[in-house]
């Protein structure tokens, strides 16, 4: 099973990837200002996240288990705010912040959130 584990850099690479998509992807959709602004917001703390986890243990990184429950966050975070876009009848965006958060809940089950080798 610790071969499915992703290493700390993939998901630090990940979250970046992420997190810049969260940004581009609801211009390039010409979506309304509220899933503009949530994506700018979210997808700048995603990468946030990203630079913050790229190396555990080292100057300016986050602890491994703090790393594990903003993971957590962000991903119902963004299954929330699906909902929420969903109720309001934003299906674009509705789309958009929840396949992120599935994907996001995705790579927080299988990353490894401790000081073992990978």
């Amino acid at each position: 099973m610790t071969g499915s584990h992703l290493s700390h850099g993939l998901r630090a690479a990940l979250l970046v990837l992420a997190g810049s998509a969260l940004i581009a992807v609801p211009f390039l959709l010409a979506l309304d200002a509220a899933p503009i602004v949530t994506g700018v917001l979210v997808g700048s703390l995603t990468i946030a996240l990203g630079l913050a986890g790229t190396e555990p243990g080292s100057r300016g990184s986050l602890p491994m288990s703090t790393q594990a429950a903003w993971d957590r966050g962000l991903g119902l975070g963004l299954v929330l705010s699906a909902g929420i876009f969903g109720l309001a009848g934003e299906f674009a965006a509705m789309t958009l912040f929840g396949v992120a958060g599935v994907a996001a809940l995705a790579m927080t089950s299988v990353t490894r959130y401790s000081a073992g080798t990978v």
